[in-house]
């Protein structure tokens, strides 16, 4: 009986086993897809997005792993990564648009060969992913691939409303972040620099645009310009004249465009604005601001030479060079230019361009020759950066020039052919000292000259060590040991004296002479 029960479990166990074997191969439970989710780091749904959207995104599969996603944002090229978010940028078609983005994620169920399309549903996800050795944009054997399992059939989708953000531009900022202003005064050279942003991106921005005076007159320039440069060379035919546009900060090749509108011996106004893919323009910017009191005058030159007024000291100085070009029948052909003017130890000159380069350099190549005399701290950045590429254009310079008792020296050989100077200035000159032309200065008839017999002190005065092999003494101090305060360069373009020449017209008044000598016969300018 008991042998006969231990058969029956035995076999009532082996029919429930093979009955539940059975079940289990009639109905086996398939590999399921994973479900996709989708989110938009914003306030709402509802308001318009800017046209580059945060998004996240993330899967959940019941029986495996996912292993990435497929997204779209047209729902017909689709994409694989294994990020769960990013920042995505959209093209803006008008100026609001609307995308259905789309997420499907993927888990790792892959057959283990590669498959050149995957499908899900309804939908077709394109090929497996792979990594291209060989470049040849086909997939290869042996290369390694993405092996997709199941595919969410119905990808999370999300409506994006776009809406296009207007571009913004600003003017370009100084240090203190003080707008950079065009001195209220210019020859017909000046530069412009602005800033311009996107919340869509900067790559949005299409054109850029401007005018002088007229916005109806303006003219486009490329997508990516920032700064400009405007300039009328000579001859001066007419006060309402067109400009030479150059892009960027180096003047080369001017554009192919030329800016109409400029007014001479007038006040003028800039703008600028910009525009992006979509069509919707920035604010319009002038300089001077429309609700300013400031004003921007355009001056025309009167000839080919330019005296820069690097002097600060009230005195005759100004009076005593007007009177030396007059005498030599210079005063119709020859401007002023004021580099020093509204100075104090806290404000910065009014009439300096804060471009030094290129717009003090530009407005230098305005003139044949420039004759530049300063007191004893003179501005040396603008003769740093742009003497030498002044001179290589063909400008001639004649220096009169003094430093200060202290400054660093090693700055000079950027614009003067100088090995070094003399350690310490000297204290005074006494009146009626001689100038003397050297052995070089007598050859090449450089008239004396002298300190006039004033009881103002010529003070602290430097001496000068020329480079031998780059220039030529032409005067020394006639006292203890003759040493330099005069040279010139060798090819005769840069001529330089280390003293106030209105000091120097002392018995027998040659300052005139010496102008003479320099302008018609060195610079070789018509008389």
């Amino acid at each position: 009986m008991k042998k006969f029960l231990l058969i029956s479990l035995i076999a009532i166990q082996s029919l429930i086993l093979f009955s539940c074997y059975d079940e289990l191969i009639d109905a086996p439970v398939g590999n399921k897809p994973p479900k996709t989710f989708i989110s938009v780091f914003a306030d709402s749904l509802i308001s318009q997005q800017p046209s580059s959207v945060k998004l996240s995104w993330w899967g959940d599969d019941p029986d495996g792993i996912v292993i990435g996603y497929f997204i779209s944002i047209d729902g017909i090229n689709w994409t694989f990564t294994t990020r769960n978010d990013s920042v995505i940028s959209f093209t803006l078609l008008g100026t609001d648009t609307t995308y259905l983005f789309r997420v499907a994620a993927v888990d790792n169920s892959g057959n283990g060969v590669y498959d050149n399309q995957l499908q899900s549903g309804n939908l077709n996800f394109g090929p497996e992913p792979f990594t291209d050795l060989n470049n040849n944009n086909t997939y290869d054997r042996g290369e390694p691939f993405i092996d997709c399992g199941a595919i969410d059939p119905e990808p999370a989708e999300l409506i994006l409303p776009l809406k296009n953000s207007a571009p913004e531009i600003k003017f370009l900022v100084d240090k203190n972040d003080n707008t950079i202003l065009i001195p209220d005064t210019t020859f017909p050279v000046a530069s412009f620099g602005w800033t311009i942003t996107d919340l869509d991106g900067d790559n949005t921005i299409a054109k850029v645009f401007i005018a002088l005076n007229d916005t109806s007159q303006k003219i486009q320039l490329p997508a990516s310009t920032r700064f400009v440069t405007l300039k009328v060379e000579p001859p001066y035919n007419s006060d309402l004249v067109e400009c030479d546009v150059y892009l960027g900060t180096s003047i080369s090749t001017p554009y192919h465009t030329k800016l109409p509108g400029l007014k001479l011996n007038d006040t003028n106004r800039f703008y600028v604005y910009c525009e992006d893919i979509a069509g919707s323009q920035s604010p319009l910017l002038s300089m001077p601001s429309a609700n300013s009191s400031l004003s921007w005058y355009v001056k025309k030159p009167k000839g080919d030479i330019l005296i820069i007024d690097d002097y600060g000291i009230s005195d005759n100085a100004s009076s005593f060079y007007f009177s030396v070009f007059d005498s030599l029948n210079l005063s119709s052909r020859t401007d002023v230019w004021d580099i020093k003017f509204g100075k104090t130890s806290t404000t910065p000159a009014q009439l300096l361009p804060k471009f030094i380069s290129p717009q003090f350099t530009e407005t230098l190549k305005l003139f044949k020759a420039v004759y530049w005399y300063t007191d004893n701290d003179p501005t040396l950045e603008p003769a740093q950066i742009s003497v030498r590429e002044y001179i290589i254009s063909g400008g001639k310079v004649f220096f009169s020039m003094i430093f200060p008792q202290q400054f660093d020296p090693r700055g000079l050989s950027d614009f003067l052919p100088v090995d070094s100077l003399s350690p310490a200035p000297i204290s005074f000159i006494p009146r009626n000292t001689l100038i003397n032309p050297s052995d070089d200065g007598i050859t090449l008839n450089y008239p004396l000259l002298s300190i006039d017999d004033s009881t103002i002190p010529v003070a602290r005065i430097r001496t000068y060590y020329p480079n031998p092999f780059a220039a030529k003494t032409l005067y020394r101090l006639g006292l203890s040991g003759d040493p330099i305060i005069g040279f010139k360069s060798s090819d005769s373009k840069l001529i330089y004296l280390g003293i106030p020449l209105h000091r120097a017209n002392g018995n027998p008044f040659n300052v005139k002479t010496l102008f003479d000598k320099v302008l018609f016969e060195e610079f070789g300018l018509t008389r």
